[in-house]
């Protein structure tokens, strides 16, 4: 064996194995930036007519898995934070509280970003699902914002308050 043959096979094991590491290590980052997609966040704005505008910061739910889960088993949500739902279309809407623990006040706005209805909800905790009360919107909304409940009427905000949606 020579010189050359003797190098190459552990020049060819080692090649390998950098290519393995390189598939194993962009994998993980693919499914990191899959995570970092999914958790989008938004800036919600309204502009109540008898007040300055109130800014929060929402998580995105566009998917019909994430609109389904929502804010489900969540323990807290400070002041400026909330959920976005974005349908594809304008629609008939329903919410329920299923698995959620804070009182939340539903905000359902038209595809121009107006506020259609405010609807408060509180937890319902050990509630069978066929008895959780359901919240509806009093239209076809295309989105839907939930905040810590109080919050609306703590800011004027209601029927007819206009929105801005900002995507991060």
């Amino acid at each position: 064996m020579n010189k050359k043959d003797k190098w190459s096979i552990p020049i060819l094991l080692m090649f390998v194995g950098l290519i393995v590491l390189l598939i194993v290590f962009s994998d993980a980052f693919v499914t990191n930036t899959e995570n970092v997609a999914n958790e989008q966040l938004v800036v919600v704005t309204f502009f109540p007519a008898n007040s300055t505008s109130v800014v929060m910061t929402c998580e995105l739910a566009s998917s019909p898995e994430e609109r389904l889960m929502g804010l489900m088993f969540r323990e807290e949500l400070s002041a400026d934070e909330g959920m976005l739902f974005v349908y594809e279309y304008p629609r008939n809407v329903s919410f329920w509280m299923k698995n959620v623990l804070i009182p939340l006040d539903i905000i359902f706005l038209d595809e121009g970003g107006t506020v259609i209805n405010v609807e408060e909800a509180d937890v319902e905790i050990d509630v069978p699902a066929e008895e959780l009360k359901s919240y509806f919107s009093d239209g076809p909304a295309q989105y839907v914002v939930e905040i810590s409940q109080g919050l609306c009427k703590l800011y004027g905000i209601g029927v007819g308050t206009n929105v801005s949606i900002e995507y991060l």
